[in-house]
């Protein structure tokens, strides 16, 4: 018995139509395994009226296709996926990292199964359907669907309005925006994030020593050594030089300190090993929202603290928005 497995991808690779490629076989615990070239799904529109590889006519394929052999699976309406998920996920995580790596290519990045748009059928060894049993499956799938939109009414006219022509957004505002924009990518979101609140401290530390007692050649020769390892540390910024030119610090809020170091942990860990690790355990895309989440309230917390003149303006709205679609059909 086969399971062939339909797995749409969140972008789209050029096949030529006319070439066949040869198909290896994999052993995985008590399945054989072959993956076949991306399919592409008749509903996907063509973007292209002509295109070619090596000059042979091609297509835009988005479905990559998987066929797990063993001589019987797990049909059961009560049961979990067979084969398993991870095995599934792994498998073709294995074949997408491996065409990134000939091909170079930073289009094509890892998936999250189950969490996406896929399909399996359960068929005869030749691929042929299966009679109808009752209690027993003949198919499983999932459908993803994603929903944001930016929304438009008479209030967020007006606010962009009461902005002058030629604002310019606070630099750590953009890569808190472009933090959150990089989910589901989990060290991207945090280097980005971790960048915004280095880039926040240093302009809101520069701006208070300016009202401060400290003699403007000290305040320099404090941030601007010869060496960067004598300058401070991001974590004396948040504490000891907050504390010196704003009367407060970080450590003033234990949650959003500790938030603040899981942050920086993260960051470096991706930096210096690859990966965002707290604890010893890897950050899931799930904690980096989160952790994103952490540093606008750690932006804000701060915001709330300064002198009235040393803000910048924020708008918050409440917009409801509705919408109706069809999911399968009529």
């Amino acid at each position: 018995m086969l399971a062939r497995v339909y797995i749409k991808l969140p972008y789209s690779i050029t096949v030529p139509k006319e070439i066949k490629f040869p198909f290896p076989d994999y052993s995985n615990r008590d399945y054989r395994i072959r993956i076949y070239p991306p399919k592409t799904d008749i509903r996907s529109p063509q973007l292209y009226e002509e295109i070619s590889v090596d000059g042979v006519p091609a297509i835009q394929a988005d479905i990559l296709h998987m066929d797990f052999y063993k001589d019987d699976f797990d049909r059961s309406t009560k049961s979990s996926c067979d084969p398993p998920a991870e095995l599934i996920n792994n498998m073709a995580n294995s074949f997408l990292m491996r065409l990134r790596y000939v091909t170079r290519s930073t289009l094509i990045r890892p998936i999250d199964f189950p969490k996406i748009t896929w399909n399996i059928l359960y068929l005869n060894d030749d691929g042929s359907e299966l009679e109808e049993t009752p209690g027993l499956l003949r198919t499983r799938f999932a459908r993803e669907f994603q929903f944001s939109w930016v929304a438009l009414n008479p209030q967020i006219w007006k606010d962009v309005h009461t902005l002058p022509y030629n604002f310019i957004t606070p630099r750590w505002d953009s890569l808190i925006l472009d933090a959150f924009a990089a989910k589901p990518d989990v060290g991207l979101s945090i280097v980005l994030a971790s960048t915004a609140l280095e880039v926040f401290i240093s302009h809101v530390l520069n701006e208070l020593a300016k009202k401060s007692t400290i003699p403007p050649e000290v305040w320099d020769w404090i941030n601007k050594r010869d060496w960067w390892v004598k300058e401070p540390a991001v974590r004396e910024q948040f504490d000891i030089l907050l504390k010196a030119v704003g009367g407060f610090s970080l450590k003033d809020d234990p949650k959003l300190w500790e938030a603040f170091k899981n942050l920086r942990d993260a960051k470096n860990s991706f930096v210096h090993e690859g990966e965002a690790i707290i604890g010893k355990k890897p950050v899931s895309k799930e904690l980096a929202t989160e952790m994103v989440a952490k540093a606008s309230q750690i932006i804000a917390y701060i915001k709330e603290k300064l002198p009235e003149e040393l803000r910048w303006p924020e708008f918050k709205h409440k917009v409801n928005v509705e919408t109706k679609f069809k999911l399968f059909g009529d």
